[in-house]
């Protein structure tokens, strides 16, 4: 119901009005009425009328005075001048208050009901704009953490578009930031799991880091890649030095690594990146992380953490490294799983132009870049069941890159390698709904702390239900439901893990509201109770 209040020191006209106001016609109601301005203020403020028809000549306070006063409280209502003087000045001075209308006495029935009429579509025009704007507003909230994903994701790899951007992606006052480069080892351990276990296992490390970086205070944001590497990129004050952070830093990583053996059984390595003071330079900073995977030497340390600060002590192909090599390898690998390398050419192109670019800085040994790109290119494609060593027999590989002398020979190898990925008729399926799977398991990711339907999830990707349980199924090799049910399981180990919540909160943190369907379902999915598994 839309409230109208009635503003005249004439009684008989207070009366008049409500009388011929069709109210149930209009959909409306009467909330007050007050014969001066100064009262008439008062009640607008208490009663919030949508409407409000005043005359202009009243004792205390004027109609006019009462309007000037509502503007700039920023009334959100429409306001209709009932007068019985016509004034070209009183006229100028409404229409610049942006009043509705202006009625001159008597009125006739039909007369206002056109003009309530017109006041009351306005008031609807505003609401449902009012409605989509909050919608828009809300769509951005929601999409706000996925989008700002992205955008770190492409300033850590140094993929951005070029553009300067209009807002900082990064929390808090600029300051100095850091890239340490993670890399889960390929050991039996990975090898013989399939894509959504190895999902699970990325997730249950980003628990692991979370809990670690969260206990030394240090801003941070986990930057999941392609593959089995991610970036933790970490965010310090602007007085901050590398000296000054270098042996804390070194002892959390080292942490880091001793706890996901611990507790995951999984080999991890990490690379420190250089402290930088712009978002420009992030990429710079992961580039001299992951340096460690362009060195001869299959192990760098025992402890398995590697510096930056190190890279002249050890040996390195220094051309290879100012190709930027994660950089191109990240572009490429999206680009074989997004548009199954039509892009490819343009991008390794640009990628040998850097190396050539550098060559004098050292000389190329084509077997160790080949058969680095030929691993890092396994582990991304792994997760879309695409098994990279059924291009090749025995030891194929290592012939073909027994040939590679030159550069330009480099080039061409790289290129029909991706040629073969992508055309080989059997893996296209996986390329088409890969996207829609990676989706689901980021928005499932993102949403374990409430109820997912799969209804929810199509309506998503604007597919069936039916359609999606089967691309998911035959994409995973487990159902939609399953998956949801692991990714909770899984948070609400590790919630428990951390001693410091009861079985209801955990219960309710990962979306369960039954607490004994939890503890049903824990019990499921892990063989105990969650008062056993804590006991």
């Amino acid at each position: 119901m839309w409230k109208i209040a009635i503003i005249d020191d004439d009684r008989q006209v207070l009366k008049g009005m409500k009388q011929v106001i069709p109210w149930e016609d209009i959909h409306a109601e009467w909330v007050g009425d007050s014969l001066n301005g100064a009262r008439g203020l008062e009640l607008i403020r208490e009663k919030k009328p949508d409407i409000v028809i005043t005359d202009i000549y009243m004792p205390v306070m004027n109609g006019l005075t009462m309007i000037e006063a509502l503007h700039e409280e920023n009334f959100p209502g429409k306001i209709v001048i009932h007068s019985g003087y016509s004034d070209f000045e009183v006229a100028r001075k409404a229409l610049r208050l942006n009043v509705e209308d202006y009625l001159s006495k008597p009125v006739s029935r039909h007369t206002l009901r056109e003009v309530l009429g017109r006041a009351i579509a306005a008031l609807e025009n505003e609401q449902h704009a009012r409605l989509e704007q909050d919608k828009l507003r809300n769509k951005l909230m929601a999409y706000e953490p996925f989008v700002r994903k992205e955008r770190l994701k492409s300033l850590v790899t140094g993929t951005t578009d070029g553009l300067q951007e209009e807002r900082s992606w990064l929390r808090g006052e600029a300051g100095r930031y850091m890239v340490l480069g993670i890399e889960l080892l390929r050991t039996a351990r990975l090898c013989d799991v399939n894509g959504s276990d190895r999902l699970l296992f990325r997730f249950a490390v980003n628990n692991i880091l979370d809990e670690i970086v969260h206990g030394e205070g240090i801003g941070f944001d986990y930057i999941e890649l392609h593959g089995y590497h991610a970036a933790l990129l970490l965010h310090f004050d602007r007085t901050a030095s590398y000296e000054s952070v270098i042996g804390r830093i070194r002892s959390m990583a080292q942490r880091i690594i001793d706890c996901v053996q611990h507790y995951l059984n999984i080999t991890i390595r990490i690379g420190i990146g250089g402290l930088k003071g712009s978002e420009r330079e992030l990429s710079d900073s992961m580039e001299e992380a992951f340096q460690f995977l362009s060195l001869e030497v299959p192990v760098l340390h025992p402890s398995g953490v590697f510096e930056y600060a190190d890279a002249g002590r050890l040996s390195m192909n220094e051309a290879h490294s100012a190709g930027r090599p994660m950089k191109f390898y990240q572009h490429l690998v999206g680009d074989i799983k997004e548009t199954q390398g039509k892009n490819a050419a343009k991008i390794i192109g640009s990628y040998i132009s850097a190396l050539k670019g550098h060559q004098e800085a050292g000389v190329l040994q084509f077997s160790l870049l080949g058969t680095q790109f030929w691993a890092i290119l396994s582990y991304a494609l792994n997760d879309e069941e695409i098994h990279l060593e059924e291009l090749f027999q025995g030891n194929q590989l290592e012939l073909e890159l027994g040939k590679l002398y030159t550069i330009d020979q480099y080039e061409q190898w790289l290129n029909e390698i991706v040629g073969r990925i992508c055309h080989r008729q059997e893996w296209h399926e996986n390329f088409k709904h890969r996207l829609t799977i990676d989706f689901i398991k980021q928005y499932i990711h993102e949403h374990f702390d409430r109820e997912i339907t799969i209804a929810e999830l199509a309506q998503k990707v604007f597919i069936s239900r039916n359609y999606l349980c089967q691309i998911f199924k035959n994409g995973t090799g487990e159902t939609i439901n399953n998956y949801i049910i692991s990714v909770k399981m899984e948070k609400a180990k590790g919630l428990l893990l951390e001693r410091k919540h009861k079985i209801f909160e955990v219960a309710e943190s990962v979306g369960y509201k039954n607490i004994p369907y939890f503890s049903t379902t824990f019990k499921k999915y892990f063989g105990v109770t969650p008062a056993e598994f804590i006991s």
